[in-house]
């Protein structure tokens, strides 16, 4: 794929360490603008170019009258190892009382297989040897997990075993899940029916991964809940937890190790980047501009950002704030959010449970967990944060630098993944035409 939409593109990849890219970047002659896009969590590199490809496609259709004149952009697509993953979170109940939620029949027999299925399916993230054995002995701690502290400690202990912990942190309780003891942390994960909030509580359009409403396979959820006995409710949060974290880690270190140094070995070719991520792309990309040392980063979108809310506070000590102090973009930050993304907030019911919250609530933007992608950055000095609408094609918008946009996406964005429209092009292109 040379192009997309008639622009030139081209390809990084990159490991979950941030190593590569595994082919030298060549730009075409003439540049001016570098726009690099990272995607979120996908499972294979066809769905990131179908993404790729679906956004430009609307970047480009979105043109007005000589909006890039005299500028030559390229594309280049960040690829790098991100696994897709349940976005449910799992109570404790009886499948007599499943409300809403998709409850397991068959007694303890099934829920264990539920855990079985769940830890074999984490051989796809963690495929190292040594990784793949401590799941394999997670598994064989299953039977006893409901009857024995001791074997609850020791189940939480290997499943961070599998994580890197220098990435916790207070915006996700990620440094609680390293401190606290393993079975004070399993009965903080393991909610009540009558825990869940009501935007848990509800349901909606997030679906575990292979599920498809109205049917759920056998240990499937129909929406965001499912019902499990006892401590196994609390062991598929702790999963799903371990997957989120180590996803976290990886596009962090991606943007650090990897797209960072790209950047500022390709900035003498050019004379603007653009970033722009989406999901845990956003991480990627963010990682990027605050580890990179280049002066040209002239704007950042951030579509559906699976990162706190606080992640560029002062006053919360956000893991980026560096971006926001060091003047690392220097044009507009774009954030679209809405409530319609429930797949973006999955971290964070399980963080307030984790910091001993009864809730388990994805959280507003006056609590101190809650997702980016659903409320914007929050916590931040005046002025540094504007808050207005993502706006139909021809929309006027006023972007200025070191500020960040935080555009309400309802009225556009659908779910987590509907971020490749014509309005979500629109608003990119003109921060790209007016850096």
């Amino acid at each position: 794929m040379d192009e997309i939409a008639g622009i030139p593109y081209v390809e990084a990849s990159f490991d979950k360490n941030g190593q590569g890219p595994e082919k030298g970047v060549v730009l075409p002659a003439g540049v001016t603008d570098l726009i690099i896009m990272s995607h979120g969590w996908n499972n294979n590199k066809s769905k990131a170019e179908d993404l790729y490809n679906s956004f430009f496609a609307s970047f480009a259709a979105t043109a007005q009258p000589n909006d890039l004149s005299g500028r030559k952009p390229v594309i280049l697509g960040v690829f790098w190892p991100s696994r897709e993953y349940d976005t449910s979170v799992a109570v404790s109940g009886t499948p007599a009382t499943g409300g809403g939620g998709a409850a397991l029949g068959g007694g303890n027999g099934d829920a264990i297989k539920r855990l079985e299925e769940k830890l074999d399916d984490m051989k796809e993230i963690f495929t190292d040897p040594e990784h793949k054995k401590l799941l394999d002995e997670a598994k064989a701690l299953l039977p006893d997990l409901e009857e024995k502290a001791s074997v609850r400690d020791e189940f939480v202990k290997k499943m961070r075993s599998l994580l890197d912990p220098s990435a916790a942190g207070k915006e996700d309780a990620s440094n609680i899940f390293f401190k606290d003891g393993g079975n004070e942390l399993m009965k903080n994960l393991k909610a009540e029916e009558e825990d869940l909030g009501e935007d848990v509580a509800g349901g909606g359009a997030a679906l575990p991964l292979g599920v498809s409403a109205p049917a759920p396979a056998e240990g499937g959820a129909a929406g965001l809940v499912e019902i499990l006995s006892g401590f196994k409710a609390a062991a598929i949060n702790l999963l799903n937890y371990t997957t989120y974290y180590e996803m976290k880690t990886r596009s962090g270190a991606v943007g650090k190790n990897g797209v960072a140094p790209l950047i500022d070995k390709l900035a003498s070719q050019i004379e603007r980047i653009h970033l722009i991520g989406h999901s845990f792309g956003c991480r990627v990309v963010t990682s990027a501009a605050l580890n990179s040392k280049t002066d040209k980063i002239k704007s950042m979108a951030l579509l559906q950002a699976a990162f706190s809310q606080n992640g560029f506070s002062r006053i919360e000590q956000g893991f980026y704030r560096g971006v926001v102090d060091n003047h690392r973009v220097k044009g507009p930050v774009l954030i679209t959010h809405t409530p319609n993304d429930r797949a973006v907030g999955l971290a964070y019911p399980l963080a307030s449970r984790i910091s001993g919250d009864k809730t388990m609530a994805f959280g507003d933007k006056d609590d101190l967990f809650g997702a980016m992608g659903r409320n914007g950055a929050q916590k931040m000095e005046q002025g540094e944060a504007i808050e207005g609408k993502l706006l139909p094609v021809g929309g006027a918008y006023t972007f200025k630098a070191d500020t960040c946009f935080n555009l309400e996406a309802s009225d556009f964005i659908k779910d987590h993944k509907d971020v490749k429209g014509k309005e979500v092009g629109y608003m990119v292109r003109r921060a790209v035409a007016t850096a």
